[in-house]
């Protein structure tokens, strides 16, 4: 809605009108929802409804013919239900998925928020937006929405780490937001939708255009005199920082090309670099104003320090044990605390959650561990400006070790699956059953954790989930030199995963051929898996559904556990990782699928099998040596990888000029003889092969063999369809039938083959062809 007037306020106003009353005629469409008037003020102004019941309400002697009318009711209620879809959800700063939403506690930060409102009705020309900057802790987003509640915003975007974080989805956001209160803006976005349905997945620099740009300066909607607020909060949260960037040069261009707009930003952030050095640049400059909320400056201190003495007092009368104290905590000991928290509201914000924490039931007590946490922190000479998280690492540190070593094992695994390495977020009883966390062991690891954490209830635990109070307990915990919780995260988290990938797959049975239903269940875009009657009713539940919680079908919840687990098999299968690349991994990617997707990871199972598992799967007996003529050219699949290698000072080279295709110098050194040779790939898709005649001559050169799922697969992996490097590779096989190549075959019959030869013409370069082949070989079928 358009900004209403400040009141008790100041302020000097500028001349020039800024946030007129809407007249008639001040909406280019006047049937517009209606638009309230400043504050203090009365506005008449009625705009047309579009209710098809009310069309002719009162209306009476006269007729209509031959008309059609139609009521839009039902297209704006789809209309919104699905663009809903396409938006961040819950991040307005009136949503009940934040409430109660962070605040300023009463008294506290005036001078910052009065400082922005001001900003927001008297900027002018190209400077529209403000960056409100500053580190993890300070309130950046209590200030943020109290500004957005006392003006209000007209759209805010909250980003989060809790799931708010899908920074492409901040222009829908906005737009539905806008369409929400705004008729002629609803009618856009129905006009824009129906024309170009994918509309909602295009590209930020296209939905700002339709979104922005159109609606307030091409085709204006509304009168520019008419302030628009438009509040950003943690876009340092958004999960990508190209997305970061992308949002601020969008908007800053917008500000500089468009010095009329009627719209104003305000965006909150870390002084993450990045965003940093995109705000320093000179180009950006005339577009914002900078407000940095320091953690020391005077009045982040003063408000902190009235902050804690309110709380305090709060918690003392609530215990009988103090409430008959002249003076808890005294002035000595609050003195202290407020010194060690300074301006950081977050570093406030746990002391008094921890001090008044319900699960525990002695604030002396807890007063006293606060008070040693900040005795045994850094020197008091040393500056806290140099140090701003120096106090509230000690608190976390204190926190930690109240949890007991037996305990802590499981509260180890909790923090690592919500650390930014975690896997994505589901409800807490979801996650605990992932881990194989019972419902009393998973309560009793984050029991001294509720200074930091907000754990649902029992009763919530399948509509919600864990979630840190503030980011900068994550932050520390991720930090090794400030937590010593791990050395490296990463691949700690690897490691648990892997272990409860391993523990739920292998209490799926894996000999399900007999049994199997059809094609399986679908595994996101690897495949299908094999099923079959209870095939998952082996799959342990350590927090089985009950009567509280909406989910209660075990068996859906075994199902999910098991082709999740699947899924992260195959997406960490790979060189980059330790704990997934294992013989135990290759052998379930390769039995427990009936098809395979363009999502399986085909070159990484076919190089492990040529590689690190070739000794022990030649022992078992998987991978074996069989006759070219056995093999059918045209089943070969996808992308094809060629090796050629050759003693140094051995001039020959079979690279065709012509070829297209990257050519990848390599060397190595083999016994005691340097070789020199050079790698590349091309693919066989058929997609212009067959528009050369040259080529035609060559047996089965332009046909395809096989299943048409792998061919579907394993499409479009190969870097270029060569048809030199095709022909060459058909003619090894018309000319060499009894050559042997070495192969594997998987369950869903994908045979993945090494050709290796040592060049007919020099006797000692050596060539190497690794291909998918749809289709077992020849002989194997004969044998069975």
């Amino acid at each position: 809605m358009p900004i209403p007037m400040l009141q008790n306020s100041q302020l000097i106003y500028p001349a020039q009108p800024f946030a007129a009353i809407r007249q008639p005629g001040d909406l280019v469409n006047e049937n517009c929802d209606s638009v309230h008037p400043l504050q203090g003020q009365v506005s008449n102004q009625q705009g047309q409804t579009y209710y098809g019941n009310d069309m002719f309400k009162n209306s009476q002697h006269f007729t209509v013919s031959n008309s059609t009318f139609i009521d839009n009711s039902i297209t704006n209620d789809n209309l919104m239900k699905e663009f809903l879809q396409h938006t961040i959800i819950g991040a307005e700063y009136d949503s009940s998925a934040r409430h109660p939403p962070p605040r300023c506690h009463p008294g506290t930060r005036l001078a910052i928020i009065e400082r922005c409102k001001n900003f927001v009705v008297q900027c002018d020309g190209k400077e529209k937006t403000r960056w409100v900057v500053g580190p993890a802790g300070v309130g950046k987003s209590a200030i943020m929405q109290m500004v957005a509640e006392e003006i209000p915003a007209d759209a805010s975007v909250f980003l989060s780490v809790n799931g708010r974080q899908d920074g492409t989805k901040t222009f829908t956001t906005i737009a539905y937001q806008l369409a929400a209160k705004f008729e002629p803006y609803r009618q856009l976005i129905r006009n824009e939708t129906s024309r170009d349905p994918s509309l909602l997945q295009k590209s930020l620099p296209v939905q700002f255009q339709k979104f922005i740009i159109d609606p307030f300066i091409r085709k204006p909607l509304f009168d520019s005199s008419h302030r628009f607020l438009i509040i950003i909060d943690g876009l340092d949260e958004c999960d990508n920082p190209l997305t970061q960037v992308e949002l601020l040069e969008l908007i800053s261009e917008f500000c500089i090309k468009y010095p009329a707009s009627p719209i104003v930003w305000l965006i909150a952030s870390r002084p993450e670099p990045h965003i940093t050095s995109f705000f320093e640049d000179d180009s950006v400059t005339p577009s914002y104003t900078k407000e940095e909320i320091e953690i020391d400056s005077d009045e982040a201190c003063e408000d902190v320090q009235r902050y804690l003495r309110n709380k305090l007092n709060k918690i003392k009368i609530k215990y009988p044990a103090l409430k008959h104290k002249r003076e808890w905590p005294s002035e000595f000991e609050f003195t202290r605390i407020a010194t060690a928290a300074g301006g950081l509201f977050a570093y406030a914000a746990t002391v008094v959650r921890y001090i008044g924490d319900p699960h525990y039931r002695n604030p002396a007590a807890q007063l006293r561990h606060v008070l040693e946490a900040i005795r045994a922190g850094p020197d008091d000479d040393e500056s806290g400006r140099d140090h701003p998280m120096a106090q509230l690492d000690a608190l976390y540190q204190r926190i930690l070790s109240n949890i007991p070593a037996d305990v802590m094992v499981d509260t180890r695994k909790l923090l690592l699956i919500y650390s930014d390495y975690g896997w994505p977020r589901e409800n807490f009883r979801w996650q605990c059953n992932r881990l194989g966390l019972s419902e009393d062991t998973a309560y009793g690891a984050v029991c001294h954790l509720h200074a930091v954490l907000k754990v649902p209830t029992p009763d919530e635990a399948d509509k919600e989930d864990l979630e840190y109070f503030h980011k900068s307990f994550a932050d520390f915990t991720l930090n090794f030199k400030r937590s010593g919780f791990s050395r490296n995260v990463m691949d700690d988290f690897d490691q648990l995963q892997a272990r409860t990938s391993f523990r739920i797959v292998k209490e799926v049975p894996d000999d399900m051929e007999s049994t199997s239903s059809g094609e399986g269940i679908r595994c996101s875009d690897f495949g299908y898996l094999r099923d079959g009657p209870g095939f998952c009713d082996n799959v342990s539940l350590s927090w089985p559904g009950d009567e509280r919680y909406q989910t209660t079908d075990d068996e859906k919840v075994k199902l999910k556990l098991y082709r999740d687990t699947m899924s992260d098999m195959c997406h960490q299968f790979g060189p980059s990782s330790k704990f997934y690349r294992s013989m135990g991994a290759f052998y379930i990617l390769t039995t427990r699928f009936t098809s395979l997707a363009t999502g399986f990871p085909f070159d990484q199972i076919r190089n492990s099998a040529f590689e690190q598992f070739r000794p022990r799967l030649t022992d078992l007996g998987k991978l074996m040596q069989v006759p070219l003529q056995t093999l059918d050219y045209a089943a070969i699949c996808g992308r094809i990888d060629f090796r050629f290698m050759s003693p140094i000072g051995v001039d020959t080279d079979p690279w065709n000029p012509s070829c297209n295709h990257a050519k990848n110098e390599k060397e190595d050194v083999e016994g005691s003889q340097e070789r020199r040779g050079w790698t590349t790939d091309f693919e066989r898709s058929l997609s212009d092969s067959g528009g050369d005649a040259a080529h035609t001559d060559i047996p089965r050169f332009s046909i395809k063999a096989g299943k048409d799922s792998h061919w579907k697969a394993t499409s479009g992996a190969g870097d270029y369809e060569c048809l030199s490097c095709l022909q060459r590779l058909a003619c090894h096989f018309i000319d060499n039938p009894d050559q042997l190549a070495t192969v594997f075959v998987d369950s869903t019959e994908m045979c993945y083959v090494e050709l290796s030869f040592v060049d007919p013409d020099d006797g000692v370069s050596e060539w190497r062809y690794r291909f998918f082949h749809s289709g077992p070989p020849s002989c194997f079928l004969v044998d069975a």
